[in-house]
């Protein structure tokens, strides 16, 4: 609709033929003009902002599955280093002890391929963790 707006008065500033005579109908006109001209580009720039936080929420990054598939349960208790019947409480003392140990902030005084490494394993360490707190609340 601010389009058809726009495009009126233009033609109506450019067109000889006009409602009052004199330019003060000519100078509303276009402070009319740039009213809708503004308005528009504050809606693209929000409609522009907008499209770029859903496209990043969207390019999140997911871990991609293992080469068997998902992570399952075993495996999970695996990579922290606990049994199946350990408490929550040991199961994060674990946790934390390994992400310690591999957290990319910890070796980002290494290359980048074993920064890359490091946040890799964090990863893993986090889908496991957070697999078996599901487990466990079920």
């Amino acid at each position: 609709m601010n389009y058809i707006w726009i495009i009126l008065l233009a033609i109506y500033i450019i067109s000889p033929r006009d409602a009052m005579p004199g330019i003060i109908d000519d100078i509303l006109a276009a402070i009319a003009l740039f009213y809708y001209l503004n308005k528009n580009s504050k809606a693209k720039q929000q409609q522009r902002s907008y499209d770029q936080s859903r496209q990043s929420r969207s390019n999140s990054y997911t871990p991609p599955p293992g080469p068997g598939g998902p992570l399952t349960i075993e495996e999970a208790y695996k990579k922290l280093g606990v049994d199946p019947g350990a408490s929550m409480d040991k199961i994060g003392r674990a946790y934390k002890e390994k992400v310690r140990m591999s957290h990319p902030d910890k070796v980002t005084h290494l290359s980048e391929e074993l920064q890359e490494k490091a946040k890799e394993i964090t990863l893993e360490l986090n889908e496991a963790y957070d697999l078996i707190k599901k487990y466990k609340k079920v």
